[in-house]
């Protein structure tokens, strides 16, 4: 018997004057307008970043956290992080431990046996107001925009407050969000009169209006950032939280400031250099594994071929172990991130590298630094369960860029009445118990996965990239990197064709590879299973990005569930909607929301 597989592809468009990719129409129009009337990259991207919030309300919002990475026209860089930050009650005994280990497997986001989490009663912190932590979306976008932008708050929020006030008829992909997660949203007062009326989740084609979210945004428009963390919404959000238990107060919203860094981190690979955020997210593992790839002629070895996919999980295996070994707030100084970004320290582990499966030990970075290793340095940790992000990717006439990922973690579930935005679950990014380099500390930021980035090329922006897919961002990126620069696919084919998902011991293939590829990484000593990516079912991760060959922009877009499109802008374009697309970017209710 032989069975059918999805070929599964976007078509890619370019642009000269700008583009921007986001994972819905709605947020990438506000965005195109912006550049139309001549904003920047920035400009785009933070008006972009606010109206997802809006039509991504699940994944994304005033209720989250993020990070961006900004590279100017003229070559000024920089990066903003803004996390989600632990309250400053928060204790590392502050939720209760079962004795069963969380399930492993596709389903549940799981992929690393030897660094597992213990289940939490109640899901506490995952599920409810415990699982608040402190937002950061409204810090870190004014920040970007006070820093690096030309237009005010008030015009960049527009946008969002009209999609929110007037409302937009939802699609299947938040259609079927609100139908899984129903046991969980109906829990709360404030979030079912928003996505349940009448007890039943809106249905595909029918409008979300978000009224309190539109009066939310208003008051940050009006006021500023300090109107959120100063105000209403602050006090409203701390004294919903601490009446049902949680330890969330005005001080956190108060004392929460997004960073922002002048400088990047940032490694060459192959002739491209890559750019990523400082901070607690992957972009110290995003540059071990492509460190360690270096070694390896990636291109003699062909792409999809056993070899390149033996090396290509073995060098996340190592890298992902050093990751959840030595990485997160917990670590003295956060741990030994320079060393496990050093050339040197990624060539020893790509020697350890053999021809087959091994399992995957954490390096030893102090022995190579030439120092000891801190006493009482605190255990592995791992990483918890991740979902509920998005990412958008801008460039702009005079070639300045902007890659941002934000997200919810998940969602707590929780809306507070009178705020009208869903709230995150970013205390999920921390270990639950005590003793490990990412457990709970006071304000402390978690470990995720979060990782945009750029790549330049000769001094000049070549692309622009990131992805949502909580634990399974960093892998895509680096293999969207690695088919754009070692198998010099354009970077529509890098995103979208086959790869892997891998952490510490079992990978997750493709199906597209085909059963033979798979039958001989089991023979290599892989523990493998295979999920196929459908137009309505994503296992992996979804990349997007725009590269840039010196004269003209070309998008990359992820074909698989979220509803991503592309909008270039032109010489003499005036971002007026075309007849041609109009079924595109009106929200009918169709395939696309």
């Amino acid at each position: 018997m032989r069975a059918s597989r999805p070929v599964l592809a976007n078509e890619s468009i370019t642009a000269t004057r700008g583009m921007v990719v986001a994972q819905h129409p709605l947020g990438a129009r506000a965005g195109l307008e912006v550049l139309a009337k001549g904003g920047n990259a920035v400009d785009a991207a933070v008006t972009t970043a606010f109206a997802m919030g809006v039509v991504q309300p699940l994944m994304n919002g005033i209720g989250g956290g993020g990070q961006m990475i900004v590279r100017l026209g003229g070559g000024t860089e920089g990066a903003v992080d803004y996390g989600m930050k632990a309250p400053l009650a928060a204790s590392d005994d502050m939720y209760e431990l079962l004795p069963e280990p969380e399930a492993l497997g596709a389903g549940t986001l799981r992929f690393s046996s030897r660094y597992n989490w213990p289940q939490v009663r109640d899901n506490a912190h995952l599920d409810g107001h415990s699982a608040i932590a402190t937002p950061g979306t409204v810090a870190g976008l004014s920040a970007a925009l006070a820093r690096w932008g030309t237009m005010d708050l008030k015009d960049a929020i527009a946008p969002a407050i009209e999609l929110a006030e007037n409302g937009f008829a939802i699609g299947h992909h938040m259609s079927l969000a609100l139908v899984s997660g129903r046991d969980k949203f109906l829990g709360f007062p404030g979030t079912t009169p928003i996505f349940y009326p009448n007890g039943q989740p809106i249905a595909v084609g029918e409008r979300l209006v978000q009224a309190d979210y539109a009066r939310t945004l208003r008051l940050i428009a009006d006021g500023g950032p300090d109107a959120f963390y100063r105000g209403e919404p602050a006090q409203r959000i701390a004294e919903d939280a601490q009446a049902n238990g949680a330890r969330l107060s005005e001080e956190d919203f108060a004392a929460y400031e997004a960073v922002v860094y002048e400088q990047v981190l940032r490694t060459n690979y192959r002739d491209a250099e890559v750019l990523a955020v400082p901070g607690p997210g992957a972009a110290p593992t995003l540059i071990e594994i492509l460190n360690i790839l270096s070694n390896f002629d990636l291109r003699l070895l062909g792409y999809g071929s056993l070899d390149s996919l033996h090396v290509i999980a073995e060098a996340i295996k190592m890298a992902a172990a050093d990751r959840f070994s030595y990485l997160g707030d917990c670590a003295p100084d956060g741990g030994p991130v320079d060393v496990l970004m050093d050339p040197e320290y990624a060539a020893k582990r790509a020697a350890e590298i053999g021809r087959l499966a091994a399992e995957a030990e954490p390096g030893d970075p102090w022995a190579h630094a030439g120092t000891a290793k801190p006493a009482g340095y605190p255990a592995p940790a791992g990483l918890g369960p991740d979902g509920g992000t998005t990412h958008l990717t801008v460039v702009d006439a005079t070639g300045g860029a902007v890659s941002l990922t934000q997200t919810l973690h998940g969602y707590s579930g929780v809306v507070t009445p009178g705020v009208g935005a869903m709230m995150n679950n970013g205390m999920g990014w921390f270990y639950p118990g005590p003793g490990t380099v990412n457990s709970v500390s006071p304000g402390g930021r978690g470990l995720h996965n979060m990782v945009p980035v750029l790549l330049v090329r000769d001094g000049a922006l070549r692309a622009a990239l990131g992805a949502s897919g909580g634990r399974r961002i960093w892998t895509a990126v680096v293999q969207a990197i690695v088919h754009y620069v070692d198998f010099e696919m354009a970077l529509q084919e890098a995103v979208q064709t086959p790869r892997i998902h891998v952490e510490t011991d079992r990978i997750l293939l493709d199906g597209r590879f085909g059963t033979e590829i798979r039958d001989a990484l089991i023979r290599m000593g892989h523990d493998v299973m295979t999920a196929t990516p459908r137009y309505d079912s994503a296992p992996f991760s979804e990349p997007n990005g725009i590269s840039f060959d010196g004269s003209e922009y070309e998008s990359a877009v992820y074909p698989v569930a979220k509803p991503t499109i592309a909008l270039g802008l032109d010489d003499g374009d005036t971002g007026e909607i075309g007849t041609d697309d109009t079924d595109l970017l009106e929200s009918t209710g169709g395939l696309m929301p």
